[in-house]
């Protein structure tokens, strides 16, 4: 059962989707799938998720780093990127794309964190229950600026 996505994890996926020759991707976080842009089901999607996941396992367990699988079938190939507990899946149809792919979604997978930890742990909203107001220290020389609430900008 996929989580739900915030918007920006999704087109920042979609960006990346128009790169090179790409005709799917899939984001998974541990055994889950969290983004189905593949043309297959969500189950079909979960399969091959679980089975690249037991290959990196297998080949992880050799004591081999392993950050990524390239995989070659007639007319299609798909790449699998490995960063912590994420992983990507790109299928693409033009096999010298391959290290564009693998150095973008490698990118991707680094940069999109923040965007992943958003979607698996969603905050309640702005309630301000997360921000500790800023009070200065005794004998500090920090001071401490506060927002007058009374001011509003002007009315151009």
């Amino acid at each position: 059962m996929a989580a739900t996505i915030t918007p920006s994890l999704r087109s920042a996926l979609e960006r990346l989707k128009h790169a090179g020759a790409v005709n799917g991707l899939c984001l998974g976080w541990r055994r889950q799938v969290l983004v189905n842009l593949l043309p297959y089901e969500e189950f079909r999607a979960e399969r091959v998720l679980h089975m690249l996941l037991d290959a990196h396992d297998h080949f992880k367990g050799g004591g081999r780093k392993v950050e990524s699988l390239w995989f070659g079938y007639e007319g299609v190939h798909l790449l699998a990127i490995f960063h912590g507990e994420c992983v990507l899946i790109v299928l693409h149809s033009r096999a010298s794309d391959v290290d564009f792919l693998n150095r973008a979604g490698m990118t991707f997978l680094e940069d999109g964190q923040l965007l992943v930890n958003a979607a698996l742990n969603p905050s309640g909203g702005a309630d301000g229950v997360e921000t500790q107001q800023l009070e200065p220290a005794e004998g500090s020389q920090t001071h401490v600026i506060r927002r007058d609430p009374s001011w509003a900008p002007a009315q151009a």
